[in-house]
């Protein structure tokens, strides 16, 4: 190993830049923002890729002949607008109103800025006066943008005294429209084409209404901008999502008028970890194409494999920051002992200091908007990991009913009334996890979103491991499988079609199954029906999907689609079963056995891999033992996973799809139905009876 002390890359990735150029992962949020332009907020939480996006993207855009501007204010810069924002009044509307129109005209005047050293642009500007003669002004305002946009506004509003003359004057004294009007015809002639880039708005953040109306106005502004050049302009802000939930409660409209342009940041387990093993393989010069032989390749025994990298991720909270810090860490204890591969105890070794950092982050960032959170959190240390609903409105209680805190802890406490509003501001901030029987798993939220079923008194909870360490919780009642199954729900907005009407298409979907007989006569009716799920299930993840793709062979396989491996499941199998052509076999009968399965396994090899999917119309979907379970076992001997589905799960699927944020339901059911077959099934274990014994009567 060479002698690096953060050789995975510094934490904060502005300090990072030589590691991002040669080792940015591609992850599914980097390609929606560099191929679409539906949405232009972006949101995430600390250490999610904000600023390594900014990197990444002004380079991509540049090499594609577009002309990039940058703004990444620093804390000074963005204390120094607060005085902007105080001309406007102190409320969040006021402010907004002021910073919108300013913030557009600063941005107005940066891309006349660049015009005007373009030898295309130059002489075009010349013969406008009016507009050459304010991009020069401007300039000599200061040498960065926000400098210069302090200067102007304090310049243009020096005589008008009253809050609301400076937010209805301020368009008009900055002739806003000559401008923008100009601006556009001159950008249209040259065939210039441009993207603006904002980050690090929460630098030298405060919680107030200043601070809030500053990055609101920022955000219309930028919204107006976009909407005047339409296909001229790309437009990005990146948001904390502190930030952005303050705005959001401050601003009653933002959801009517903003909501549908955010994006909210998202890493699954898969996206982390070809994320490190592309790191890995740039920082030792690792040749191997495979990502698990690359985790492998610096890490022992106990920790190979995704297993073993799942196994990491739970001391984090899914974000890329954690990962390399937790990575950094090991790593120099492992150098300091002279070894050359990680350990777990190296990953242990680093546990309590990262877990304290991330506990501390969560206190830093939430504070603002659940004051008190603190205190919520702080009555859990030195408890268990695992507590009931009821017992943790127990703990919360005392907390809440005490008078002596800060007045705005007392006003947000009251606000929440019961304990069990305030469980439910933690799990939105993704401090509990509530388990969910369905799945099996400890589901946590960590974009502020509220619980989408009713909570109470019946449920359980289980506070994140990141912070187990840094809390002194004990893990009386953790199991192994408990930790790693933990799994994290985002909120994803999708616009492109209404609620109301995705409900209605998908419900007649549903629908048409009670419709379709068991029994080889229907038989090609649930092969449409099963390819029209399978289309919209996996609308992202399979391509080219063909029903009966080759009637004139005689192996013809009933349903195949093209895994473009995009990422989670889909990656995994692409990676570890060679499976580029996905087949499903489609039975329209109940039960299945050897017959079914050697159907299957003849398929198989070249470019379909070694797993296929068999679909039927039984109710349960389990392989029983039995038949079933002989069948699948002798093939998985053979090195061929053939996985059961039933129709069933394709209605579950459908079902999970009516809120938009689940879109990928689907691929994680079929992760852990794969897990299931593998860890469970192919041991010869199975929960559910034979179908001969199931039917067998009983004696009494």
């Amino acid at each position: 190993m060479p002698a690096k002390a953060n050789a995975f890359g510094e934490v904060r990735a502005e300090q990072d830049h030589d590691v991002l150029k040669n080792s940015f992962y591609e992850w599914q949020d980097y390609k929606s923002l560099f191929e679409s332009t539906d949405r232009f907020i972006v949101v995430g939480r600390r250490g999610t890729g904000k600023s390594a996006l900014t990197f990444r993207l002004q380079r991509d855009w540049y090499e594609r002949k577009y002309t990039t501007i940058v703004i990444a204010p620093k804390e000074e810069e963005m204390i120094g607008l607060r005085p902007i924002a105080n001309l406007f009044g102190n409320s969040v509307s006021r402010i907004r109103a002021g910073i919108k129109i300013a913030w557009r005209y600063a941005m107005l005047m940066e891309m006349g800025l660049v015009l005007l050293d373009h030898y295309k642009a130059r002489h075009d500007l010349e013969a406008r006066r009016f507009l050459h003669e304010k991009i020069t002004f401007w300039r000599s305002y200061g040498s960065t943008s926000v400098e210069r946009l302090r200067t102007c506004v304090k310049a243009v509003l020096k005589d008008v005294d009253l809050e609301e003359e400076r937010i209805a004057d301020l368009a008009n004294l900055l002739s806003i429209n000559r401008i923008s009007d100009e601006i556009i015809a001159v950008v249209q002639a040259t065939g210039r084409k441009f993207v603006i880039l904002i980050d690090r708005l929460d630098e030298g953040y405060e919680p107030d209404s200043v601070g809030i109306g500053l990055v609101d106005g920022i955000i219309y502004g930028l919204d107006e901008l976009r909407l005047a050049l339409g296909s001229d302009i790309r437009v990005l802000v990146f948001v904390r999502d502190n930030i952005f939930r303050a705005i959001q409660v401050e601003d009653k409209d933002f959801s009517r008028n903003l909501e549908a342009q955010v994006l909210r940041l998202h890493w699954d387990q898969q996206e982390l970890f070809y994320m490190v093993a592309k790191r890995i393989r740039n920082i030792f010069n690792i040749t191997l194409e495979s990502d698990v032989k690359t985790w492998n390749s610096i890490t022992s025994n106990e920790l190979h494999g995704r297993e073993g990298f799942k196994r990491c991720l739970k001391l984090t909270l899914y974000r890329p920051r954690d990962v390399i810090a937790l990575l950094n860490t090991a790593y120099y204890q492992a150098q300091r002992q002279q070894r050359t591969t990680l350990i777990q105890e190296d990953f242990a070794h680093s546990a309590k200091h990262i877990s304290q950092t991330r506990y501390d982050d969560l206190g830093k960032e939430y504070e603002s908007v659940i004051p008190g959170v603190g205190l919520l959190t702080g009555a859990f240390t030195n408890g268990s990991a695992k507590i009931s609903w009821t017992d943790a409105s127990q703990k919360i209680e005392p907390v809440m009913l005490d008078p002596n805190q800060r007045e705005e802890v007392v006003q947000n406490f009251k606000i929440l009334r019961t304990p069990d509003e305030a469980i439910k501001s933690l799990y939105g901030i993704g401090f509990f996890g509530i388990y969910d029987k369905q799945s099996g798993n400890y589901i946590f939220s960590h974009d502020g979103k509220s619980p989408s079923r009713t909570f109470g008194e019946a449920d359980f909870l289980m506070i994140h491991p990141c912070y187990w360490a840094a809390m002194n919780i004990g893990q009386d009642g953790i199991t192994q499988e408990d930790a790693e199954e933990i799994y994290d729900e985002y909120e994803i907005t999708i616009a492109s079609q209404g609620s109301e009407q995705r409900s209605k298409l998908l419900g007649q979907l549903i629908s048409q199954l009670n419709s379709i007989p068991v029994g080889l006569d229907s038989a090609h009716d649930f092969e449409d029906w099963c390819k029209r799920a399978i289309e919209i299930a996996f609308a992202r993840q399979l391509s080219n999907i063909q029903l009966r793709g080759n009637l004139s062979a005689v192996q013809r396989r009933d349903i195949i689609g093209t895994n473009e491996a995009t990422g989670g499941f889909w990656r995994k199998i692409k990676d570890d079963y060679n499976t580029r052509q996905v087949i499903f076999e489609v039975k329209n009968y109940e039960s299945i056995g050897i017959d079914e399965y050697r159907q299957v396994h003849s398929y198989l090899g070249r470019e379909y891999g070694s797993l296929a999917f068999i679909i039927c119309r039984d109710k349960q979907g389990a392989v029983s033992k039995g038949r079933e379970l002989e069948a699948f076992r002798e093939f998985y001997q053979k090195g061929c996973v053939i996985v059961k589905l039933t129709a069933d799960f394709l209605v579950t699927t459908l079902s999970k799809l009516r809120s938009p944020e689940k879109f990928d339901a689907g691929s994680n059911l079929l992760d852990r139905i794969l897990d299931t077959h593998v860890r469970i099934y192919a041991s010869g274990q199975s929960d559910v009876v034979s179908r001969k014994a199931a039917n067998r009567p009983n004696k009494k």
